[in-house]
């Protein structure tokens, strides 16, 4: 679930307003637009993965030749940091940051 940013919603807002005024309302002026943050927000869904395979490790950097930090068990929640070129996910867990390789996520 993703959320629009302000920009969007201001964008949004202006083009409804504008389809009701060309329809004759002048009720589009009135529009309640609540005021968001400047930054794009994201659903808690988006921030989290699980280990779907047996096992995932975690590693130093993204690659299977960097240092392995841990192993994590399938079942294993994980706070999602970022992605890096879509085959490696920067997670944290436990407090701990690493790199697990995507396709062990779901």
């Amino acid at each position: 679930m993703r959320y629009l940013s302000a920009a969007s919603l201001a964008i949004l807002t202006t083009a409804l307003a504008l389809g009701s005024l060309a329809s004759g309302s002048a009720s589009a002026l009135s529009l309640a637009v609540p005021q968001v943050a400047h930054q794009t927000a994201i659903a808690v869904a988006d921030t989290q993965a699980i280990v779907s395979h047996p096992y995932a490790h975690l590693r130093e950097k993204p690659s299977t030749s960097s240092k392995l930090l841990g192993t994590l068990k399938k079942g294993t929640k994980v706070e999602v940091l970022g992605k890096e070129g879509g085959k490696w996910t920067h997670v944290k867990v436990n407090n701990l940051e690493g790199y697990v390789a995507t396709n062990l996520l779901k």
